[in-house]
């Protein structure tokens, strides 16, 4: 910035107003030093000296524990993201997507190499948020943890849909659910009991043992997909049918798993809600396109109020928990009938 304000005869807080406080100049004036500075090789300050000078990078973090190519396959994430981005935009912040492994390498790593004034972390837990709450960050976790969250009661809303499952009169469940944390190598089944002995607490913990809570069925049968996918959900429905002959429904803590299960049941001619009930969890776009029943989370709200409580650490209430609802649509519907 020196070389160019000796250059153009001014000062050089009038360069560094060209690049940073564009209205402190007269348009004809900073164009000439754009001009000149981009031919002498100089683009502006350099970001990660910026950020060292004022303290704050304004840009925010978005953490998933997915490779980012599944993120982008996920609906309720990109609703999720659509939320965040709707509010973080108007303050001109960016933001920064963030894959990182649950573990604490990965965490510090990610860390380290990149520049945010905040992380949101779309899943109840993560190591990452301890270690960014020790160097000053301000957290947002997507689940009750910590002193600061945006979620829904997930066991409530688990609770509804086995409720709601009850009422229809099923008493032969399969509940299928994601991995823990990464991907597993192929789907696993065992009982309820089993899957809480085996199992430690995770981010889905809370509309399972809703869902079980609902269902008031002793003999539960759990489905363990191989990821939070449609392709994933397909093969645990085909595990699933080729281990039980009279499954009634398919519940489905997921609607992506959701849609895999329709697409395998379909295959086999069977009739998704009259025949087997299929209800997933989220309420994205895609439950609404395949007509599944489903718990609306209010994705795209949840990443609003992230963002919000991202932009004003003096914002409250820290802990949001946001209403849901029980969308009911045909993957659930006529068995009561029928029966």
């Amino acid at each position: 910035m020196s070389d160019v304000a000796q250059v153009m005869g001014v000062s050089t807080t009038t360069v560094s107003n060209a690049f940073s406080r564009p209205d402190q100049l007269s348009p004809e004036l900073r164009d000439r030093i754009l001009a000149r500075a981009a031919k002498m090789g100089y683009y502006g300050p350099h970001v990660a000296g910026r950020v060292l000078k004022h303290g704050h990078a304004n840009a925010y973090g978005v953490v998933f524990m997915d490779t980012l190519s599944s993120v982008f396959d996920d609906p309720f994430k990109l609703q999720w993201l659509a939320g965040f981005s709707d509010e973080i935009r108007p303050a001109g912040a960016s933001l920064v997507l963030m894959a990182v492994a649950p573990d604490l390498p990965a965490s510090a790593q990610a860390l380290r190499n990149t520049l945010v004034d905040g992380i949101a972390v779309t899943w109840a837990t993560h190591p990452i948020m301890s270690m960014a709450r020790s160097q000053g960050l301000p957290v947002v976790a997507g689940g009750p943890h910590g002193t600061c969250y945006v979620t829904i009661d997930e066991h409530a809303a688990g609770k509804e849909m086995g409720d709601h499952l009850r009422s229809m009169g099923h008493d032969q469940v399969c509940i299928v659910t994601g991995p823990v944390a990464q991907a597993v190598s192929e789907p696993t089944i065992s009982a309820w009991d089993q899957y809480v002995a085996d199992q430690e607490p995770h981010g889905a913990w809370p509309r399972l043992t809703g869902l079980v809570e609902g269902l008031q069925v002793a003999t539960s049968m759990v489905v363990q997909a191989t990821h939070w996918s449609r392709a994933a959900g397909a093969a645990a429905a085909t595990a699933a049918l080729e281990r039980f002959s009279h499954l009634t429904a398919l519940a489905c803590v997921g609607d992506q798993l959701a849609v895999g299960c329709c697409d395998v049941l379909r295959s086999r001619g069977v009739t998704v809600g009259e025949d087997v009930a299929v209800p997933g969890f989220d309420g994205t776009i895609d439950a609404q396109k395949h007509d599944l029943t489903t718990i609306d989370a209010r994705a795209r709200e949840q990443g609003s109020r992230a963002a919000q409580l991202l932009l004003n650490t003096a914002l409250q209430p820290r802990q949001a928990i946001l209403d849901h609802s029980l969308a009911l649509r045909g993957s659930s519907q006529g068995l009561k009938l029928r029966r």
